[in-house]
């Protein structure tokens, strides 16, 4: 009777010993960094995931506008949001700086984003020492922290014309590619992704560098998340095994070959 109670214990316990640890993150369409058109995801996904999977934690992701996912996230109804840039930052974003702050663990950086300007080719955008700007015409992307950037409200009104607004980075290659627009800021791992993802390349358009600016992108953890600081620890250190081995190298310079 004793070993049945033994063996009955043991097999309740035995189940927990095995139990995964899941994290719930906010994440969006972003091609190449995130998507759901992606298998395996985009290449932010697999490095956040593989990340925590190297520390014994699955990650499920939710996928919701970027702005909905901040929120939800922020509330605490998901452990965090991916991608995002982090603050203090010595620029003005959408979201006053104390305030992210205040809702967010921030992990070390997941990739770099590089902000660059595409421009027609018939319009050039600098003589090679300066911008030549007059009489430019801006696309802008609506929501992003670009449009509040000093350097790109500068050049703007430089063009001396109001910006035009578009919805997506899509939307607003193809309208530089149609002449609408003359130049568009984007990431420039994105912006080269939908260039060679239309079904006519746009053979017109060129790429300013270098980079006007160059941000990390962190996971935020909402620090309503019981497990907040428990799960900054882990994307770190999964983060630096990824690093220590290689396969994080390998993880961008595949996202660079199919990104011309």
């Amino acid at each position: 009777m004793r070993l049945f109670i033994i063996l009955v214990a043991l097999l309740a316990w035995f189940p927990n010993v095995h139990a995964v640890e899941t994290v719930k993150l906010a994440t969006g369409e972003w091609p190449p960094y995130a998507g759901r058109d992606f298998p395996e995801g985009g290449v932010g996904e697999q490095i956040i995931k593989a990340a925590f999977a190297e520390e014994g934690v699955k990650v499920e992701y939710v996928n919701l506008s970027w702005k909905r996912g901040h929120e939800i996230a922020k509330q605490g109804l998901l452990d965090g949001a991916i991608l995002w840039v982090p603050l203090p930052l010595p620029l003005p974003l959408p979201l006053p700086l104390p305030e992210r702050e205040a809702d967010f663990l921030m992990s070390d950086p997941v990739v770099q984003t590089d902000f660059i300007l595409l421009y027609r080719k018939d319009k050039p955008i600098s003589d090679g020492k300066e911008f030549n700007l007059q009489g430019f015409q801006f696309g802008l992307t609506n929501g992003y922290s670009y449009n509040t950037m000093p350097v790109m409200i500068e050049m703007v009104q430089k063009s001396g014309k109001p910006k035009i607004m578009v919805d997506t980075d899509e939307q607003g290659i193809k309208a530089l590619i149609q002449g609408r627009i003359d130049a568009f800021p984007i990431d420039d791992m994105v912006g080269r992704w939908i260039l060679s993802s239309l079904p006519t390349p746009g053979v017109n358009i060129l790429v300013h560098k270098p980079p006007i600016r160059t941000d990390p992108l962190v996971v935020l953890i909402s620090r309503k998340s019981p497990r907040a600081q428990w799960l900054l620890e882990r994307i770190n250190s999964g983060l630096a095994k990824l690093k220590a081995t290689g396969r994080y190298d390998k993880y961008i310079r595949d996202a660079s070959q199919v990104n011309p």
